[in-house]
Formats: C-alpha cells, sequence, structure tokens
C-alpha cells in the first residue's frame, strides 16, 4: 500500500510541476473540462440559471494515463529526469477563454 501511495504521489507531482514550467499551458484533460464546462454554461443560461461558481476554481484532476504511461516507459528505458519532464510539459495545450470566465 505505501508503494502504491508512493508511485501516486510521485507521479502527481510530475504533473503539477509540469504544469508550472509553462502556467499559460494545461493539461488536455483540463481543457476538455473547461470545454464541457462552458458547455452546461450556455445550456443554463438558455434557461436563465447558472453553473455553481465552485465548478470553475481550481480541481484536483486524475493522474492522465499518459502520465502513467511515460513514467512506465522512463523507467524501463532508463531515460533522465530532464527528458521525462520535457515530454510532460510537450503535451500541454492551449487554456481555453471561457464565456464569462470567473
Amino acid at each position: 500500500m505505501r508503494l502504491t501511495a508512493m508511485s501516486y504521489n510521485l507521479m502527481r507531482v510530475f504533473e503539477e510541476i509540469s504544469k508550472t514550467q509553462q502556467p499559460e499551458l494545461i493539461h488536455p484533460s483540463d481543457k476538455k473540462y473547461s470545454e464541457a464546462l462552458e458547455i452546461r454554461q450556455q445550456q443554463a443560461q438558455k434557461r436563465d440559471r447558472f453553473v455553481n461558481p465552485l465548478f470553475f476554481q481550481a480541481r484536483i484532476s486524475r493522474i492522465s494515463p499518459y502520465t502513467i504511461r511515460a513514467v512506465q516507459n522512463a523507467i524501463i528505458t532508463g531515460m533522465s529526469l530532464q527528458c521525462f519532464m520535457s515530454s510532460l510539459v510537450s503535451r500541454l495545450v492551449s487554456r481555453p477563454q471561457l464565456i464569462g470566465e470567473h
């Protein structure tokens, strides 16, 4: 159990560090979440309602499958930490602009 917890925490650290290296970029899963939230906001506005503002706050996201596979491949191939972090950063995408950003 400890090894599982340590592995999970290590992968979270890698993912969060990759986000801080390029703060204007986000992971594809975060972009997908933001786009879905924008659609919900538009649908709510059509009905004269609103989406709970807490949904627009920073969220704890799952570790992406790409990060898990990248960690596995880095261990198997003996990739350096610098190359590994560069590969994670290269997967980041542009942050979408939401309508009526909170």
